[in-house]
């Protein structure tokens, strides 16, 4: 799932991880990942360093540390600034 233009994304300072469940599926915590930090596929969990338990046929991993890997992520990202290059030169 990614983010689309009503789906407001909630910055990771703003939300409580005690208001989530505390294991999630893949489907489940790209859904999380997705809404708090950025967008993810449930298949890309896979790569992640995480610890999944195997119950009932579903892969479940904790939340708080889904979170702490997409949290690490995110501080790792370097930030790219954007814009429009011009070919005049500065007078």
């Amino acid at each position: 799932m990614t983010a689309t233009a009503n789906t407001a994304l909630t910055p990771p300072e703003q939300f409580d991880v005690r208001s989530h469940p505390t294991r999630v599926d893949r489907r489940a915590g790209a859904d999380l990942v997705t809404r708090h930090f950025f967008p993810v596929s449930h298949r890309t969990l896979e790569a992640w360093p995480l610890t999944w338990r195997h119950v009932n046929g579903k892969a479940v991993c904790e939340t708080t540390e889904l979170f702490a890997v997409a949290r690490a992520m995110l501080d790792a990202a370097p930030p790219i600034r954007g814009g429009r290059r011009s070919d005049r030169k500065a007078a």
